[in-house]
């Protein structure tokens, strides 16, 4: 009689171990499932800035090739003379 109860109670604590671990899987996959949603959000935000900055690069080196001053060969004359 006295394994019978061994064994359910054992039984009952598996039962228990297991509930108790599959809703921390559940929870988990909640928060992952929110993180992954938060990611995208984030991808889509760093694209959109990284389209920016190079429209502001291009921009910018447009300028620099395009200014009439050439600094290189300046410097270069000036330590000639």
């Amino acid at each position: 009689m006295i394994e019978w109860i061994i064994i359910g109670g054992i039984s009952v604590a598996i039962y228990i171990i297991l509930y108790k671990y599959e809703k921390r899987i559940e929870n988990m996959q909640n928060k992952i499932d929110e993180n992954f949603n938060n990611i995208k959000k984030h991808h889509e935000k760093i694209d959109k800035n990284k389209n920016r900055l190079d429209e502001h690069y291009n921009h910018i080196e447009k300028l620099w090739v395009s200014s009439p001053l050439d600094y290189k060969h300046k410097k270069e004359e000036q330590k000639e003379n």
